[in-house]
């Protein structure tokens, strides 16, 4: 076997072989899936451009609209560290939120897995998605519900993402 760089401890060639299930898998779900096939190699790709970033820790600002709590439909600037929301501060007021709430925010990682889990979820009509052209991060996810689901659709926006220092 080659030495090939390693990311995040994988070895390439693992890292790469994982996203390939990952890309297969998706697309055999894709038959009854709010996602169509071309919207899932759209995923996967933004998910292998995401991957490849030059950094691990990161800052960047999210939004959503939905009805859910206040605070996650204001635009924060989130900060995660080894995977996790180490702080969030809302950008109008520059507030921080408090430690216990930071779970009701998203990492960029966790927004993928929303994406992927969603076309499961026999409540939405449509997911769509639109993804930074450089680092693929989703930048915009729609979740339309069904028309007999109230209260069950939602937007979330993502912008400005950069390494922590």
């Amino acid at each position: 076997m080659s030495d090939l760089p390693a990311r995040d401890g994988l070895p390439l060639r693992l890292t790469t072989c994982i996203a390939s299930l990952a890309i297969v898998s998706a697309l055999l779900s894709a038959c009854s899936s709010p996602l169509s096939p071309k919207e899932v190699l759209a995923l996967a790709d933004a998910e292998t451009r995401w991957a490849a970033r030059p950094f691990a820790d990161y800052t960047f600002e999210s939004s959503a609209s939905c009805f859910c709590d206040p605070e996650i439909s204001q635009w924060a600037r989130v900060e995660v560290t080894a995977g996790v929301v180490t702080r969030v501060v809302l950008l109008a007021s520059g507030n921080e939120v408090a430690p216990d709430r930071r779970q009701y925010f998203s990492t960029v990682e966790s927004l993928f897995t929303r994406i992927r889990q969603g076309q499961h979820d026999s409540y939405l009509a449509d997911i769509s998605a639109e993804y930074d052209p450089r680092l693929g991060y989703p930048t915009l996810i729609r979740f339309v519900a069904d028309p007999n689901v109230l209260d069950g659709g939602s937007a979330h926006y993502a912008r400005n993402v950069a390494p922590l220092p």
